[in-house]
């Protein structure tokens, strides 16, 4: 229930900033008190809507092996499906208040930043500091993930059009024409 009634609520403050407690409540069928006995405060689950967006944007980057020159490509796969994840942890910025969550999406970006930096002059343009680089990419994902919700891209597509859009952009001359 736990992990269904996050995705209501990731769901329902996306459409909503505002939502209260009751109204995801009632999205995810449950009553109130059900969701204030585990969440007590609605900064409470929009720690836990954020806590359990970063576990999973973690287990998407530790699950490539950032070792490899394909590893952007792997790693673009697997967070496209993320993007309502990603979507909520870019648009409530005031998770930075809470010390623990702005500690970790600090952290994260971390590996990404390293991998963007050994590709950097092979892969991908040098004259672009990598945090930039690393931002493009979040960037596609989210906008792959805005047209997805939108009916506008499917979601086998969404891969491809943010690689090929990543690389033409960033990419090392010679490189853009390899997507």
């Amino acid at each position: 229930m736990s992990v269904h009634l996050l995705q209501t609520a990731t769901s329902v403050l996306l459409k909503d900033p505002t939502a209260s407690l009751s109204d995801v409540a009632r999205a995810a069928g449950v009553g109130r008190t059900t969701l204030h006995k585990r969440y007590p405060t609605r900064a409470d689950l929009i720690r836990a809507v954020a806590g359990e967006a970063l576990d999973l944007v973690d287990a998407a980057i530790s699950s490539v092996d950032l070792g490899t020159d394909e590893a952007v490509d792997a790693l673009i796969a697997k967070l496209v499906p993320l993007g309502p994840r990603v979507e909520f942890l870019l648009r409530f910025p005031n998770l930075q208040d809470d010390e623990r969550l702005s500690t970790r999406l600090n952290t994260m970006d971390q590996p990404v930043i390293d991998l963007i930096t050994r590709l950097q002059g092979t892969r991908l343009r040098a004259d672009l500091p990598a945090w930039w680089i690393t931002q493009i990419l979040y960037t596609g994902v989210y906008s792959a993930w805005e047209g997805i919700a939108a009916g506008r891209l499917a979601p086998l597509d969404a891969p491809r059009l943010v690689l090929t859009t990543f690389y033409q952009g960033v990419g090392h001359a010679g490189t853009a024409d390899r997507t």
